[in-house]
C-alpha cells in the first residue's frame, strides 16, 4: 500500500489493509501491553473461558491480525487504533477471516480439545506404523502413553474447571457480580473491547471513525442479508448502539474521552456510543442450559474415546489370542463404555481385567454426574433467567435511562453559541456527522442527555428551510426532544430588554391567512394559522430552569412564527394589534412544529431578543444567541431531559 493510500486510510478511519503483516500485529500488541492499563485491557479483550483456566480468545497479535482481515480494526496509526467485535451470538459471513477467525473465537475450545485430540490421533496411528516398520512393542507403549496423557490432560482441565467455578462462586458471593451486565451485553451488541490512543487529543477523531466503521459493518451485514433474498435497499440508517467497555481503554484519559463522547453515564464498566438516536439497548435473552454442560459432555466424550483405547489394550494383553466376548478391540471397547455410561452392560461383552471394570465404573459415574447436572440446570434455569433480567435492569439503569436532544439553529452565530455553551460542560470536541442532505454535530452528554446540534437555513419553506430540515433530521436521528433556539424579535419594549429570553407557551403560525375586501379598497387579513402548544414536559422544564432572575430575564408567552424577516414599524404595529398578547416573533418555529407534530416528537421554541422587528442591525445577535444557548444548557443541566418521554 502506498504512503498516499495509507494516509488516506488514516484520514477516513478505514480498516488496516487486508495484507497487514503479523509483525505489525505483534508491534500493535506490544503497544497495548506497554500502555498504562494494558493488563486490564487484555483481561477485557481475552476473558477467561468457561473452564476458567484458558482465555476464550487467541493471543493478542493473532486477534489483531484477524480483526484487520475482517475489517474490524479501525486504524489511524500504531498509537491510535480500536477493535470492534460483533455480538457473540452472531456470525460474520462473507468476510475473509476464514479458519483463523474460528480459531480466535474458539481459542478455549481449541486449547481444551486440541492437545487430547492430537494425542489420540498419535495413539491411533502408532500401531499401524509399528506393524509396517516392526517396532510394534515400542510404538504400542507410546500409544498407551499418549492415551494416558490425554486422559490426564482432560482430568486436570476438569479439576481446574471445578476449582475455578468454586472460587468464582465464593468471589461473587463476597463481592457481587458488578461486571456481569458487561458480559451479557457483549452477546447482544457490537462492542469495542479495545481502544488504544496514546494522544488524548486524537481520541474524538478516533471515536468518530469507530462510529463510522460500525455503520459500514452493519450496512454490509444488511446488504448481504438483502442480497440473499434477491432484494434491494436504497438507504440504511444504522441505529446499532456500540457497547464501549471502559476497561478496554488503554489509558485513564482515554476512558474519560469515551465517557465524554458516549450516550450516558457508565454503569457496570460499560457505556454506549450511539450510532443513531434510535439506538435501543436490548435486554439479555432467555438462554439455554449453558455452555458449561456442553463442555462437560465434550469432556466425557474425550474420556470415553481415550478410555476405549486403553481398555482394549488391557483386555487384549489379558485374553490374546482368544478374545471372543471381550472388549479387546477399539470398537467393542467403545461400545461397552457407551453401555456403561448409562449404567448397563451389553449382553455379548464381559471384560476380564480389573482395570477395565475401573474404567467402566468411572464412566458410569460420569454419566450419573451428567444427568444430575442436566436436572439441576433445568430446574434452576427459570430462576436464573429471572435473576439475570433483574440484575440487568438494576446494573444498566444509569446507561439505559438516557435521552437524545436535538438542538436546531438557523444562523452561524447561533450554532457557535450552542457549541461553546454545551462543549464548555462536556469538554468534548464537536464530532461532525454527515447525514443525508444535512450535517449534525455530536456535542457530548449533559447530565444523561446526549446532545446533537444541526443548522437549518433561515425560514421554513425553501428546500433547506426548517420544515424539510427538521423532517429529515427527525427521520435520521429520531430525537426524543427537539429544541429550536437562537435569536428573535421582541414585541413588548415596555417590559422586555434586548438579550432577554423568550419561551413560547403557544406558537401562532402567521403565514396561513385569508385576505378579503369586504369594503372596496380596505383589505382585511383573517389569520387561519395553527395555534399550538409545545411539549408539556419541555415547557415545564423551561419554566423551572432558573429559580432566580439573575442575568437576562425569561418571558413566557405566545410567540408568532412566519416566513418573513420583519423590519417594518408598520407591519410590527399590525402584528401587535392582531396578537396583543404575543411576546415575540421568529421564522423557523412553524417548520419545526410541522415536522415534530407529524412524527410525535416533543418540541419547543426558546429564543432571545436581538431587535424589535424594526431598525435591524447585528449589534445584539451574538449576545442574544449566547443567552438563549446558555438557557437551553440550564434546562439540560438540571437533568429534566435525562429520561426519554413515554410514548403510547
Amino acid at each position: 500500500m502506498s504512503a498516499e493510500g495509507s494516509s488516506k486510510a488514516r484520514r477516513e478511519g478505514r480498516a488496516y489493509p487486508l495484507g497487514m503483516s503479523f509483525r505489525a500485529a505483534r508491534e500493535a500488541a506490544a503497544a497495548v501491553r506497554r500502555a498504562e492499563c494494558g493488563r486490564a485491557v487484555i483481561d477485557t479483550l481475552r476473558p477467561r473461558g468457561v473452564s476458567g483456566l484458558i482465555r476464550s480468545r487467541a493471543p493478542l497479535p493473532l486477534l489483531l491480525y484477524v480483526a484487520a482481515r475482517d475489517g474490524r480494526l479501525v486504524w489511524r496509526d500504531a498509537e491510535a487504533f480500536a477493535v470492534l467485535e460483533p455480538p457473540r451470538d452472531s456470525r460474520l459471513s462473507g468476510t475473509p477471516g476464514g479458519l483463523l477467525r474460528h480459531v480466535d473465537r474458539r481459542w478455549d475450545l481449541v486449547m481444551f480439545a486440541g492437545p487430547p485430540a492430537l494425542l489420540q490421533v498419535l495413539a491411533l496411528t502408532t500401531v499401524p506404523v509399528g506393524m509396517v516398520w516392526g517396532w510394534s512393542a515400542w510404538l504400542l507403549g507410546a500409544g498407551v502413553l499418549c492415551c494416558l496423557l490425554a486422559l490426564l490432560y482432560v482430568a486436570l482441565m476438569m479439576a481446574g474447571m471445578l476449582g475455578t467455578m468454586i472460587v468464582r462462586w465464593i468471589r461473587n458471593a463476597r463481592r457481587g457480580a458488578d461486571r456481569w451486565a458487561a458480559e451479557e451485553m457483549r452477546f447482544l451488541h457490537w462492542s469495542m473491547p479495545l481502544c488504544h490512543c496514546a494522544d488524548p487529543a486524537t481520541a474524538p477523531a478516533l471515536l468518530n471513525q469507530v462510529t463510522e466503521r460500525l455503520r459500514g459493518l452493519v450496512r454490509a451485514q444488511v446488504a448481504r442479508a438483502v442480497g440473499d433474498v434477491r432484494a434491494r435497499t436504497e438507504t440504511v440508517e444504522v441505529d446499532e448502539p456500540l457497547l464501549c467497555l471502559l476497561d478496554g481503554a488503554t489509558t485513564t484519559r482515554m476512558r474519560a474521552a469515551i465517557m465524554v463522547a458516549t450516550r450516558g453515564a457508565g454503569a457496570a464498566g460499560v457505556t454506549f456510543l450511539a450510532t443513531g438516536s434510535g439506538s435501543d439497548v436490548r435486554p439479555p435473552k432467555i438462554t439455554g442450559l449453558g455452555s458449561g454442560l456442553a463442555l462437560y459432555a465434550f469432556a466425557v466424550a474425550v474420556i470415553m474415546a481415550a478410555g476405549a483405547d486403553v481398555l482394549a489394550d488391557f483386555e487384549q494383553a489379558e485374553c490374546a489370542p482368544a478374545c471372543d466376548g471381550r472388549p479387546a478391540t477399539y470398537g467393542t471397547a467403545f461400545r461397552w463404555l457407551a453401555w456403561r455410561l448409562i449404567g448397563g452392560n451389553p449382553p455379548d461383552l464381559v471384560p476380564a481385567t480389573f482395570q477395565a471394570w475401573v474404567v467402566g465404573w468411572l464412566t458410569t459415574l460420569h454419566g450419573v454426574m451428567a444427568v444430575l447436572l442436566f436436572v439441576v440446570a433445568l430446574w434452576r434455569s427459570p430462576e436464573v433467567n429471572t435473576e439475570r433480567h433483574r440484575r440487568f435492569r438494576k446494573e444498566m439503569e444509569p446507561v439505559l435511562g438516557t435521552s437524545t436532544v436535538l438542538i436546531m439553529v438557523a444562523t452561524p452565530e447561533e450554532r457557535q453559541a450552542v457549541i461553546e455553551a454545551v462543549t464548555g460542560v462536556t469538554k468534548a470536541a464537536p464530532i461532525r456527522r454527515n447525514l443525508d442532505l444535512h450535517t449534525a454535530f455530536e456535542l457530548g452528554v449533559v447530565s444523561r442527555a446526549r446532545v446533537l446540534l444541526a443548522q437549518t437555513r433561515p425560514g421554513s419553506v425553501d428546500p433547506g428551510g426548517a420544515t424539510l430540515t427538521a423532517k429529515s433530521l427527525i427521520d435520521q436521528l429520531n430525537p426524543d426532544y427537539l429544541l429550536l433556539t437562537g435569536i428573535c424579535f421582541g414585541l413588548r419594549e415596555d417590559r422586555q430588554r434586548l438579550g432577554d429570553i423568550l419561551v413560547c407557551t403557544q406558537l401562532r403560525v402567521m403565514d396561513h391567512k385569508k385576505i378579503a375586501e369586504y369594503t372596496p379598497g380596505e383589505p382585511v387579513e383573517i389569520m387561519r394559522g395553527d395555534r399550538v402548544a409545545p411539549s408539556v414536559t419541555l415547557l415545564d422544564r423551561c419554566q423551572s430552569a432558573r429559580l432566580t432572575q439573575d442575568g437576562p430575564k425569561v418571558h413566557l408567552g405566545p410567540m408568532l412564527s412566519g416566513n418573513v424577516l420583519l423590519n417594518s414599524p408598520t407591519i410590527r404595529a399590525r402584528l401587535i394589534e392582531a396578537e396583543p398578547d404575543g411576546i415575540g416573533g421568529e421564522m423557523e418555529g412553524l417548520g419545526v412544529y410541522a415536522a415534530a407534530a407529524r412524527e410525535k416528537v416533543d418540541w419547543i421554541v426558546v429564543k432571545a431578543i436581538c431587535d424589535w422587528g424594526m431598525g435591524k442591525n447585528d449589534d445584539w445577535h451574538e449576545v442574544a444567541a449566547r443567552n438563549a444557548a446558555e438557557f437551553v444548557l440550564d434546562v439540560l443541566g438540571n437533568g429534566g431531559l435525562d429520561q426519554p418521554p413515554k410514548r403510547s
